[in-house]
């Protein structure tokens, strides 16, 4: 078996709906669903990779291969660059209250941020997350940052357990927000790693 990871491309752009939307727990669903009506959500969620002047963009994501197939893939990118990022039209005023946890969880502005990491279900438990985290780091050492962060739900014990295998520690810890999509409750959590 042949396993690359290589920068992601514009024809990934629905692998990436997927792994936001599995990373996210839900979020991605609960923000964007009905923001463009008749639309099913994940076409809707595909929009935010396709944005070349924000961080979402597609630019800034790995897939993972295994024999050429996509079994998964990451999103990340330097915090400091997401300070201009546009506005993303498509979320509602009355939906900002879902992401309210991410803003009272700052990611230092010196640290490459991960925004989501994500397999497809039968490719679970290989090693292929650990594999994709360690690429991240890369990216983030060749861009002179010392410094990871991410989120994640503290339900979230697969991931977590992942994290803390790394050397990643919990910095803070925030309640999550309650919504029928959001598949987990409890607190969300930010967790770090120098490297």
């Amino acid at each position: 078996m042949s396993v690359e990871i290589r920068d992601a491309h514009v024809t990934d752009i629905p692998h990436l709906a997927y792994v936001s939307m599995q990373a996210s727990g839900g979020i991605y669903e609960a923000i964007y669903e009905g923001a463009i009506p008749d639309r099913e959500t994940h076409l809707i969620i595909e929009h935010i990779f396709s944005r070349l002047d924000a961080t979402s963009s597609f630019r800034n994501c790995r897939i993972l291969e295994s024999d050429g197939k996509v079994i998964g893939g990451l999103h990340g990118h330097a915090v400091a660059a997401s300070a201009n990022d546009p506005g993303d039209a498509l979320i509602r005023r009355d939906r900002l209250y879902l992401v309210a946890p991410f803003a009272e969880l700052h990611a230092p502005s010196d640290s490459y941020y991960i925004s989501s990491v994500a397999l497809y279900p039968e490719n679970r438990g290989g090693g292929h997350g650990r594999r994709l985290m360690q690429d991240a780091e890369n990216i983030a050492r060749s861009m002179d940052l010392a410094k990871m962060s991410l989120h994640v739900f503290a339900e979230n014990r697969g991931a977590v357990s992942l994290y803390e295998s790394l050397g990643y520690e919990e910095i803070q810890r925030r309640p999550a927000v309650s919504h029928p999509l959001i598949r987990y409750e409890g607190d969300r959590t930010e967790i770090i790693l120098k490297a």
